[in-house]
């Protein structure tokens, strides 16, 4: 199968995952690309800006930090796309419904991930809000951590049998060496430490109500099959700083900002669903 040259290819996708095309432009567009042209291509300009963009996009540079070489690969790049674009409207292919829905869903994105960005950089994510967040997750932060061991077995009655081999005074390590079907059983089914939110919901509620040193007095229950369990120890978890955490508590307040700003929108917007 013949394929596009690698370099043609990788410059595609990156054209499309940035929105770009060179498909002819609306004198409004042609205006807003600004004055510049690197090449003219079948009496098509390709505007300056379009091959920064492209350079930021798939060279991760500035077009002013790129050397000679480089930036004529580029645009060596764009005048491929900008030829298959030219083939593919000889050919009709831009006039299927599919393309036309794609561009116009690109461009949606597009002008829409813009706004988002302006909008979230005039309204940034306060110190305020990041310190009230992270209090409210405080308790989800910190919490109780387990350390605990378990034999998995396939039954019931597999499970009651090594309840009553402990109770008779059998190690739990021995047992769990011997009889755990699952991969913790030649690691004594050491479990390390973990939060009940990490573990079966079963589990969770079932070492939350065990002592330091006890095991299960009735096998608990998973989709793995059947559980005996030994709690070793507890310990509280330190949370992590606040500035540990600081990008996620930023991104967690501007995904509510934005949510909140969207709504606003729809809220003065006159919004008709066909049936």
């Amino acid at each position: 199968m013949t394929t596009l040259p690698k370099r043609l290819l990788i410059g595609t996708l990156a054209l499309a995952a940035t929105g770009c095309s060179q498909a002819p432009t609306p004198a409004s567009n042609e205006t807003a690309l600004g004055p510049g042209q690197v090449a003219v291509v079948n009496g098509q300009p390709i505007a300056e800006s379009v091959l920064r963009v492209y350079a930021l996009a798939s060279a991760r540079k500035n077009l002013d930090e790129l050397s000679a070489e480089e930036r004529g690969k580029l645009l060596d790049d764009l005048i491929g796309v900008e030829l298959l674009t030219q083939q593919a409207e000889k050919e009709g292919l831009t006039d299927s419904r599919t393309v036309a829905a794609q561009l116009a869903l690109q461009r949606l994105q597009l002008v829409a991930r813009t706004m988002a960005t302006s909008y979230l950089e005039k309204n940034p994510a306060t110190d305020t809000e990041l310190q009230e967040l992270y209090q409210e997750n405080l308790p989800r932060l910190a919490g109780q951590q387990y350390k605990a061991r378990h034999i998995l077995v396939e039954t019931r009655a597999e499970a009651d049998s090594v309840i009553a081999q402990l109770g008779a005074g059998k190690s739990f390590l021995a047992l769990a060496q011997e009889r755990a079907s699952g991969p913790t059983g030649p690691n004594g089914g050491d479990l390390g430490w973990f939060t009940t939110a990490s573990m079966p919901q079963p589990v969770a509620d079932a070492v939350l109500g065990m002592k330091v040193g006890a095991y299960s007095a009735t096998p608990v229950q998973t989709e793995f099959g059947y559980h005996v369990l030994l709690l070793e120890d507890t310990r509280e978890q330190e949370p992590p700083a606040l500035d540990a955490i600081r990008d996620e508590l930023v991104s967690a307040v501007e995904r509510k900002r934005l949510e909140d700003y969207i709504k606003t929108l729809r809220d003065t917007a006159t919004v008709s669903l066909d049936p």
